[in-house]
């Protein structure tokens, strides 16, 4: 049996190794940072460049259109929430600072949704997908503002552009955009003034730009997409080809961490594909393929979209009936992540702090274990009286294990002990611990939530400076894990052990595993082991004081 018991600790280790192997985030592939350029050029921009004439189709009247010399005009779009630049080099979206959020702790820079380089990366520009007006990959729009200032004697407004072809087609695009909203309405017109008719695909192109992360290793980066109620993301580090896919497309994004772009269709079957390429090594393109258009002389059409670019964050994207909240996903333990997100944002509101917030929840949890791991504590507090008795087994029968394990079994019915009560604890708090990792990791409430003293985000790893760099842990002391490692040891300390020299050894490495194994995670995280340990050594006291 204590083959056995030292099985279970193999396996529970395992389990751990299993979830960071195949279910916690990645780290987003790519280039070292000190080898990424500021330009990296996308496919659009090796293209080659459109001829300067088309050649005119007979018996086709044409519209001429002057093409400016400058470059196209910059619209700047302020709301309470966000500070947008539209350009008309494609009608595109050129810049999108979020005002609730910093790009780092304690800077002064707004939080840049907009990774782009050129006006051939920027956001919502169109494409027609058979070619038929090529004119459109170039297109300078024409803004009917230079700029749009919403408040709340002025809470919405719309900004529109207008481009028309040599042959005639004009398309105009209409943002409408809320002063207490992420949410940005789309509208696009195309109105075919040609002799001819257009039989294409119109398609919004959705690209972003996501550099190696250097505030987060663990970081996310990548694609979403929600398509016949199915929630999927791709990380950037995994798409190698075009995935082009069909269905009831919901929305598409790109993504990281803890924020997002989106594009939803608002109309059903309006999108008919959804295409998800990498055109550069830091680069993810979605591309939105409206279902073919026959548009005669003088029709026209219209297609809608809503647009997000924002926080991933519950509270804001469910009142938006966009089903956006899908991207709010903390992975395999997704159902018991969410509850305990529920609580730990209940809590925080009236605690105002997420660190005290933490530790109220997890002596919640501990309330509700606390009767398996009080019976189980008992269990192996029995099996350690039993010692005596199973030694006496080992000499008797030491030349036949067969025989010893029988008797040994027979023992542990006859005084109803569980040989692996010991680990029961242990394991009912893996589902729990990997929600809490996920949740505490991955939670954008939790970005730069301060705790106090030093720990000044509870999302990043906790680190008291002393002005000296430490391999493998970097700059500063990782205190919060360094006290969790030695409540651990404490804890293993206070077990009842079965008396096998062997198991009890590993036991007690274990809190050396779990230190380092801690030194990069999340200090929210760290907090919530440490104070579970703390409760648990309490219990454990306990037991051994007053248990029979």
């Amino acid at each position: 049996m204590e083959k056995n018991a030292i099985l279970a600790f193999v396996l529970s280790m395992a389990v751990f190794a299993a979830y960071f192997l195949f279910f916690s985030p990645k780290e987003p592939s790519g280039p070292p940072k000190d080898q990424v350029t500021k330009t990296v050029p996308s496919q659009r921009e090796s293209a080659p460049a459109m001829p300067a004439t088309l050649p005119e189709r007979p018996a086709t009247p044409t519209v001429k259109t002057a093409v400016p010399k400058e470059p196209g005009r910059d619209i700047v779009v302020k709301t309470k929430l966000f500070e947008a630049v539209f350009s008309e080099e494609r009608a595109a979206l050129k810049s999108h600072k979020l005002t609730a959020y910093k790009e780092q702790l304690g800077g002064k820079d707004l939080k840049e949704m907009i990774e782009a380089d050129s006006p051939s990366t920027f956001p919502l520009q169109l494409e027609w997908i058979k070619k038929s007006q090529p004119e459109i990959a170039q297109a300078r729009f024409s803004a009917d503002k230079d700029s749009l200032i919403l408040s709340p004697n002025q809470p919405k407004g719309t900004v529109s552009f207008q481009w028309t072809s040599r042959q005639g087609l004009t398309i105009i695009k209409t943002y409408t955009l809320s002063n207490d909203s992420y949410r940005i309405d789309l509208d696009i017109q195309v109105i075919n003034n040609t002799a001819q008719s257009l039989d294409d695909n119109l398609a919004l192109l959705l690209e972003n730009r996501f550099p190696p992360s250097s505030d987060n290793s663990r970081a996310f980066q990548g694609a979403l997409r929600f398509i016949d109620g199915k929630y999927k993301e791709t990380a950037l580090g995994k798409v190698k080809q075009e995935e082009i896919l069909t269905g009831k497309i919901r929305w598409g994004a790109l993504a990281d961490t803890y924020f997002m772009g989106a594009i939803v269709p608002l109309e059903e079957q309006q999108t008919v594909s959804l295409k998800i390429s990498k055109p550069a090594p830091e680069f993810l393109k979605m591309t939105f393929v409206a279902p073919p258009w026959t548009l005669a002389p003088k029709e026209e059409k219209r297609i809608r979209y809503a647009l997000y670019f924002g926080p991933r964050d519950t509270k804001i994207l469910q009142p938006l009936g966009l089903e956006l909240e899908k991207a709010v996903n903390f992975g395999f333990f997704d159902i018991v992540s969410k509850p305990l997100l529920w609580v730990l944002l209940f809590f925080n509101g009236f605690l105002h702090n997420y660190g005290w917030s933490i530790i109220l929840l997890t002596i919640l949890v501990k309330i509700l274990f606390w009767p398996l791991t009080h019976k189980s504590y008992k269990s192996m507090k029995e099996m350690q009286k039993l010692q005596p008795k199973i030694a006496k087994l080992r000499e008797k029968y030491k030349d036949n294990k067969e025989k010893l394990n029988q008797e040994t079994m027979a023992l542990y019915k006859t005084y109803k002990v569980n040989p692996l009560g010991g680990c029961l604890p242990m394991v009912i708090q893996i589902p729990v611990f990997f929600a809490l990792y996920s949740l505490l990791g991955y939670a954008i409430e939790l970005r730069h939530a301060p705790f106090f003293l030093w720990i000044n985000d509870l999302s990043a790893p906790d680190r008291l400076p002393i002005g000296i760099e430490i391999p493998y842990v970097g700059n500063g002391i990782p205190v919060l894990t360094l006290l969790m490692g030695a409540s651990m040891f404490i804890q293993q300390k206070m077990t009842p052990t079965t008396g096998d020299p062997t198991q009890a050894k590993m036991m007690l490495f274990l809190p050396v595993i779990f230190t380092f194994m801690f030194i990069n995670f999340a200090a929210g995280l760290v907090l919530y082991w440490l104070v579970n340990n703390l409760l648990s050594i309490g219990q454990q006291y306990y037991i051994n004081k007053y248990a029979n």
